[in-house]
């Protein structure tokens, strides 16, 4: 059972939020979203929200951080697992079964993906980042790819001071409390770059990204090339 959190201060991708939720193939299943900017008009996210089963809206002023927003979204929680969706990436459909059977299947109480797809849209790349680190423990995973036990988080809290970089910390700390981090493999999730490069949290530019990652191909459909049974 699995309560998806989605923070967004972006009308921009709603589609994409709510298709990622209702894409993913468990049935227990709850996506509670916070609007984290207070021009965002939460009844037409609510409107949108009862077209699906399970799913929540939720508005905080922009003052708060995502780190405030994630536990904010955490308290509203029903179930005993947590998972972590960015608001403009694609999280494949069998996504979140592969990190359900890890934590059954491994000693982590936290799993996601340190080795993951990264896809240019500018460039129509799809990339390979920080091969190498699939199907093993480890220190750090991406945090648009956290799933992790509830449990976890009553000890471990996402920093509300931090603008950048919460889930970094909540990953450090973790580990400093004795929790094992599991990374998967990297299929079914890629990581969305857009031309628009000062558009993202992390604004490192695109040739300097696109360095640190091994080219799979050149696409326009990554969608058959990312996921796997």
């Amino acid at each position: 059972m699995v309560s998806i959190i989605c923070c967004t201060m972006r009308n921009s991708f709603m589609k994409n939020i709510f298709q990622n939720y209702e894409r993913q193939n468990i049935k227990k299943k709850e996506m509670i979203i916070v609007l984290n900017r207070d021009h965002m008009d939460i009844e037409k996210w609510k409107k949108k929200a009862a077209e699906y089963k399970n799913v929540s809206v939720y508005q905080l002023s922009e003052i708060n951080t995502l780190g405030k927003c994630m536990n904010y979204g955490i308290t509203k929680a029903k179930y005993n697992i947590i998972a972590k969706f960015d608001d403009d990436d694609y999280y494949a459909p069998k996504y979140l079964k592969e990190s359900l059977n890890a934590l059954n299947d491994t000693k982590a109480s936290v799993v996601g993906k340190d080795t993951s797809f990264l896809y240019f849209e500018g460039e129509e790349a799809l990339m390979l980042y920080r091969e190498g680190s699939e199907n093993n423990y480890c220190r750090k995973v991406k945090g648009g790819t956290l799933v992790f036990l509830k449990s976890v988080w009553d000890r471990v809290k996402f920093d509300e001071r931090r603008i950048n970089g919460s889930d970094y910390h909540f990953l450090r700390k973790c580990s400093r409390k004795g929790y094992e981090i599991y990374s998967v493999s990297r299929h079914n999730y890629v990581c969305v770059r857009r031309i628009d490069v000062s558009s993202h949290t992390q604004k490192t530019s695109t040739q300097k990204f696109m360095d640190r990652c091994k080219l799979i191909c050149y696409t326009n459909d990554y969608t058959p090339l990312i996921t796997k049974e």
